[in-house]
This record gives structure tokens, C-alpha cells and sequence, in this order.
């Protein structure tokens, strides 16, 4: 294979035949070889519906293996925050949402936080891209939902 296709479901397929085949050892590596980078291949699938696990070394359905209330608790209590923190004005209730969803995600599902998160530790815990997270774990969640 010379390329990475451009297809969503090809890709899928196509990426983790190769992990499965251990042609690579890491996506890191397989997306080395295609000149692209993890964060890229993985941007391009979530609006797909797709998610990198790297425990399973293999590309999934978002949402796969995760309690569907444990979904929709995440979802109901993002939305909600989401929809004061998009409004405010005041700097210290935007403090407040931000440290109340960082202390949910220590206690969420950590098989969902990582689908969420695709591995990045600071995500919905980085104050600079706090609402750009949010809105990222609210997209995904719809997508697990529909």
C-alpha cells in the first residue's frame, strides 16, 4: 500500500488490517511511514463515527463497549455546561464549569473519556482549548447517541 486511503471506511479497514497484520507496531509508526500524524488520521475519522483505541491497537465505532447511560450522563451534564459557558460573561462561573467538568472526567467512564480524549490527557482540562474540547466531547457524544 502506497497511500492511506481517502475513503472513511477504507481507511478504517485499510488502518488496522496493517495494525493487525503487525506491519506496524503503533499508529504513530504506520502514520510515519504514510507522512501524516496520529492527531491528523484521527481528526479525519471522528466525524465519521470512529475512534482509535489504543489498547485494542485497532480503529472502532465511537462508543463501542460503553454503558449507553454512562453516555448519555456525560452528554446531559456537557450540554448543560456547555450552554452557561458558551453565554457567560462572568469569568469566574466560566472557572467554575471548567474545573467541575475537569473533576467529572476524573470520575467518568475511563473507557469513554478515552474515546473522547483520543489519548490527549488535557483534553476538557487545558483552560486555552477548554470550549473547543467541549464542543469536540459534545459531537462525539451525539454521535455515540444517534
Amino acid at each position: 500500500m502506497e497511500f492511506l486511503p481517502d475513503d472513511p471506511e477504507i481507511l478504517v479497514s485499510s488502518v488496522n488490517m496493517l495494525l493487525r497484520d503487525e506491519e506496524f507496531d503503533s499508529l504513530e509508526s504506520l502514520c510515519y511511514y504514510f507522512n501524516t500524524t496520529p492527531e491528523k488520521l484521527k481528526e479525519k475519522l471522528i466525524p465519521h463515527g470512529y475512534v482509535y483505541a489504543p489498547e485494542q491497537l485497532q480503529i472502532r465505532p465511537m462508543g463501542y463497549n460503553i454503558p449507553e447511560d454512562c453516555i448519555e450522563t456525560a452528554y446531559a451534564f456537557f450540554h448543560q455546561k456547555e450552554r452557561i459557558y458558551r453565554y457567560s460573561t462572568l469569568d469566574w462561573q466560566k472557572d467554575d464549569i471548567e474545573y467541575a467538568i475537569d473533576s467529572y472526567t476524573h470520575t467518568m467512564n475511563k473507557e469513554l473519556y478515552s474515546q473522547l480524549s483520543g489519548g490527549n490527557d488535557s483534553f476538557l482540562r487545558d483552560h486555552v482549548r477548554f470550549h473547543d474540547d467541549l464542543c469536540n466531547a459534545l459531537r462525539c457524544l451525539d454521535m455515540m447517541l444517534a
